[in-house]
């Protein structure tokens, strides 16, 4: 999930602890993340693609060559990927009451929606989203894989820090990927994270791969962040 904001800040000066009244989220104490089948279902999820494949055509690449420097929330991670703001649909889906519900479920925590939603276009090779952490406005983010070319690899997909929820990404970074785990999402699958807290990257694709996702930010209905002050520039992916 990329949603870039303009504020960092130095590793001395970070400071993160797992807000009060999230420490017993079961999404938390499972490492942050889950993966789910048929949390939407057809032909939702044929519509969805649908919706992304029509709205493809009129947006235009992003691509980020380095990183920003930011240690916690927002920043400026390197990528290169298309993305286009979700339509009607998206938003039906993931705006609904049963969804915020769901979710809260999942969660331990209620949520609201946090904004339109996106698609996401991983469609050349070295397509990527470097390791961040998203912005105050988008504390859980559900991420579903409409439709994925070549699912039989390792390359292209979600890694996640659990182990680093607390740490500075710099932290992170030197662990390298090693330090991680890969979070595979088949066709149809949804991923729910705590994508303000758990540090997050998505790898890049190999030859022949290609991935679209629709993405959704939400706010969780208590604190959870304390390192990024500003949302300002957005680029959801």
């Amino acid at each position: 999930m990329l949603i870039t904001s303009h504020s960092s800040s130095a590793v001395g000066e970070w400071n993160f602890d797992v807000p009060k009244g999230l420490s017993e989220s079961p999404l938390l104490r499972s490492g942050g993340y889950r993966a789910i089948s048929r949390l939407i279902e057809e032909p939702t999820l044929s519509g969805l693609l649908a919706e992304a494949e029509a709205v493809r055509p009129s947006g235009g690449r992003s691509i980020v060559k380095e990183s920003g420097g930011a240690e916690g929330r927002g920043g400026k991670p390197a990528h290169a990927l298309r993305s286009r703001p979700g339509r009607d649909l998206h938003w039906r889906v993931h705006g609904c009451s049963d969804m915020v519900a769901a979710l809260g479920r999942i969660c331990g925590v209620e949520v609201a929606p946090g904004g339109g939603g996106t698609y996401s276009y991983y469609e050349n090779p070295g397509d990527f989203l470097a390791l961040h952490r998203d912005v105050i406005k988008c504390d859980v983010a559900v991420i579903t894989c409409l439709s994925l070319r070549v699912p039989d690899i390792s390359a292209g997909g979600l890694h996640v820090y659990p182990e680093y929820i607390q740490e500075p990404l710099s932290r992170v970074r030197a662990a390298g990927r090693d330090g991680g785990r890969a979070a595979p999402l088949a066709q149809g699958e949804t991923i729910v994270l705590f994508g303000g807290i758990l540090p997050h990257e998505v790898i890049p694709m190999a030859e022949g791969q290609e991935r679209i996702v629709s993405v959704m930010c939400y706010r969780a209905l208590i604190p959870v962040s304390e390192d990024s002050s500003s949302s300002n520039g957005a680029i959801p992916a």
